[in-house]
This record gives C-alpha cells, structure tokens and sequence, in this order.
C-alpha cells in the first residue's frame, strides 16, 4: 500500500512506520515466540524465525490492501523503541479495514500505547485510507485487547460462542467495529 513511500505518523508518545524486512529484529520474533505474547495470535501453533517474519513482513508490505506498521514508544530518554505492530486490511469495494494489533514488549503493557496506535489508525483509515468502517476481534479472555479498542471508540457487534480452542477449552471470540463518519 506504502511501498514506495516511509511515511510516519506520530503523537505525543508513539509513533507509527511502515514496517519493512529491515526492522525485523531478534527482540521482534522472541514476540512471536513467547506464549505470554502470543497466547491469543494465531501464529502461536508456529515457530518463528527472522528469516519467516521477515518474509511475512514482506508479504504484507507488498499487498495493496495491507498496511502494517511498527510501533515506537518515546522513553523517558527521548529514545524510540520498538514495541509492537498494527495491521490493517482493506477491502476497497465496502470500504471496510480489519484491525491486528500486537504490543510484544511486555514491558510496555498497560501504558496504553494499544489504544493511542489504534487511535492513530482510526485517523489514517477515515482521512488517507477513505474507509468507513473498521472491524476487529479478540479471544473473550483478552480483556487488555477488548478495553484497547472500546476505548477508542469501538464497539461490541456480536460474541461467536466457543469458536476458538485455548488451551484446549472453548474461548468465544468478540466481535467489534468502529463507524469512521
């Protein structure tokens, strides 16, 4: 969607970039291999390399319906760091984006930096994307997820009952949308 182009959104504590191959670091696929990080993504039921993330990185970065950016928190020292991601994926004829997010620095939990990334990207959907309506989901038991997306005005469509299997038991998956106009 981006691929020609680095553009850069930022607030007061984050920021968002285009994520490319180049960024794919040991820290970010220790993320994708830590079951306290990755007990909700689908990608947990595999082993992760910086060869393989760097190749999804890639995928993702040449599709024209995907945009999938790097989060950066400002420390106390004025230094951006690396701390998750945000997807989304755009269906151009509803104009319609679902919405992954993954905060992989645990450190970094609770700060709120899900919710401002999400917030930054309701922004870059209405004003440079054109979509009308953001959709995403999560596990019933991702209460920090839920609350990050409530939070930023999304709402609770519907609950599919016992969709999921974690840890071998039925987990429902939320279903929530966010109206851009």
């Amino acid at each position: 969607m981006y691929l020609d182009q680095t553009p850069l959104w930022t607030n007061d504590s984050i920021e968002l970039f285009v994520l490319q191959a180049k960024h794919v670091s040991p820290s970010y696929v220790s993320w994708l291999n830590n079951p306290a990080v990755n007990c909700y993504l689908e990608s947990r039921f595999s082993i992760h390399t910086e060869d393989s993330t760097k190749t999804f990185v890639q995928k993702c970065l040449v599709d024209p319906m995907t945009l999938f950016l790097g989060i950066r928190y400002l420390d106390h020292q004025q230094n951006f760091i690396h701390v998750g991601n945000i997807k989304i994926t755009v269906s151009k004829p509803h104009e319609l984006g679902e919405v992954g997010i993954l905060i992989g620095e645990t450190d970094f939990w609770g700060k709120g930096i899900a919710s401002k990334a999400i917030s930054m990207l309701i922004e870059i959907a209405k004003n440079e994307l054109g979509l009308r309506k953001l959709t995403a989901g999560c596990y019933a038991s991702n209460l920090s997820s839920q609350k990050a997306f409530l939070k930023t005005g999304f709402h609770v469509e519907c609950q599919r009952k016992d969709h999921f299997l974690l840890n071998k038991k039925p987990e429902s998956l939320i279903l929530m949308a966010c109206f851009l106009y």
